[in-house]
């Protein structure tokens, strides 16, 4: 996510969670509904563009023992998401202030799963930051992603690039290229999920993301 989109969700922030209740926004429950099935134990949990902690309280129920690390490049959301995980009972949580593919290029260290959820078209470049994720999971690990797909139905997600809130771009790709890039990168889909992810405002119609698990080979 870039700067500017930081500086965006940082105006955001204080009514970011009402805004996403109203909107029926259902990335979370989503992605819930995939991994609850697949009797995951991960140790550690890394939550890139964690936003107000929406899914960071989601991965904690789930997996309560996990180590949590939030990473999002606005302090705005952070904040919230401080606010949020104490809400939760959630303790220990490790919070960072960074954009994604520069928490990752700069981090060496191994996660069991890795969530990249609701702010995938919002990078310049998606698939660094799947390939860059893909490197840090631990052999076997899991990476749970949500991403507005380039559809063919003449609605707005026909267009490649929108331009929105200004001048900050959504990027969309086509559910194909997505799936070769991730197994360029090592990783088998093993579950996923195609749905409507909130209602537009102003009568933009539904933003349709999928979702989508996978995981790193054992033995790489």
């Amino acid at each position: 996510m870039s700067g500017g989109w930081a500086q965006v969700y940082d105006a955001l922030a204080p009514t970011y969670d009402e805004m996403t209740t109203g909107n029926g926004w259902s990335a979370n429950r989503r992605a819930r509904g995939l991994l609850a099935p697949l009797g995951l134990v991960p140790a550690r949990v890394l939550d890139l563009g964690a936003g107000t902690g929406q899914t960071a309280v989601m991965l904690h129920e789930l997996f309560p023992a996990a180590a949590l690390t939030l990473v999002d490049p606005s302090p705005g959301m952070l904040e919230r998401a401080r606010a949020m995980m104490s809400d939760a009972g959630v303790s220990g949580a490790e919070v960072v202030a960074a954009d994604a593919a520069s928490f990752l290029r700069a981090d060496d260290r191994q996660w069991d799963l890795v969530a990249a959820i609701g702010f995938l078209e919002l990078v310049p470049d998606l698939f660094e930051v799947l390939g860059l994720a893909a490197t840090r999971l631990a052999p076997g690990g899991h990476l749970v992603v949500s991403h507005e797909p380039l559809l063919d139905d003449g609605s707005v997600q026909a267009a490649p690039v929108s331009v929105v809130s200004g001048d900050q771009r959504v990027r969309r790709h086509p559910r194909e290229d997505v799936e070769r890039g991730a197994a360029s990168y090592g990783l088998e889909r093993v579950a996923s999920d195609d749905g409507v992810a909130f209602e537009r405002s102003e009568g933009g119609g539904p933003a349709v993301n999928e979702l989508v698990v996978w995981r790193a080979a054992v033995d790489r």
